[in-house]
């Protein structure tokens, strides 16, 4: 009899060999086989532990986004306030061109995917809904204390998921992402803060720190 553990580490492995295919090739291009290949066992494990390619693929699209709320929650209990937060966010969202490229390559199918079929539609939702009630918490904060301007939480949450989204896709469609990679995490960084940060707040830690001498 397997154990437990013993599952959970070939689920695991099948997870991972799905998104290093569908991230080079496209969910439609991809079969089971291919995981299989890539993960090193037969096809006959892999319909162990899962019916069909869409079963697979939905359980492999729950594990990320259970993993990516997990690690934003971290970054954000890790930052003492509201502008650190921000930034916090933005540097795990935009942590390097090889793993953003092979994220967002798959999160595009995703999307294909959840625009017409509804259990993918609901990982989706699921995925937004967690994103925004951790973002949330940050704008609340931030205004809270008087740094960030009064506005809606709920429309300033999905904002932010705005401004995160369309600026990584728009990289994602660059003819060299590599060299303005950079760019584009600062502009990211700049654009938040500047729709966020109330009138006479720094936006720099330089700038605070100008500030604060000028006290």
């Amino acid at each position: 009899m397997r154990s437990p553990a013993h599952e959970a580490e070939k689920r695991l492995v099948l997870r991972k060999a799905a998104f290093r295919e569908v991230a080079e090739r496209g969910f439609s291009n991809v079969t089971l086989e291919d995981i299989a290949v890539r993960a090193g066992v037969s096809k006959g494990v892999t319909l162990y532990y899962f019916d069909s390619k869409d079963d697979l693929f939905r359980d492999l699209f729950a594990w990320l986004i259970e993993s990516i709320h997990l690690r934003m929650r971290d970054a954000v209990e890790a930052a003492q306030d509201p502008v650190e937060k921000v930034r916090a966010l933005v540097a795990l969202i935009f942590p390097s061109p090889s793993k953003n490229r092979a994220f967002f390559r798959a999160y595009v199918d995703f999307c294909g995917l959840a625009a017409r079929r509804e259990s993918f539609r609901l990982i989706g939702e699921r995925f937004y809904t967690g994103c925004r009630e951790i973002d949330r918490a940050i704008v609340e904060e931030g205004m809270r204390r008087g740094v960030f301007l009064l506005r809606d939480p709920a429309e300033t949450a999905s904002t932010l998921r705005a401004i995160f989204d369309g600026l990584m896709l728009q990289w994602l469609t660059e003819k060299e992402p590599e060299a303005c990679f950079e760019a584009y995490r600062d502009r990211c960084e700049r654009e938040l803060l500047h729709y966020l940060l109330a009138p006479g707040r720094p936006a720099s830690r330089a700038a605070s720190k100008t500030k604060a001498r000028a006290r």
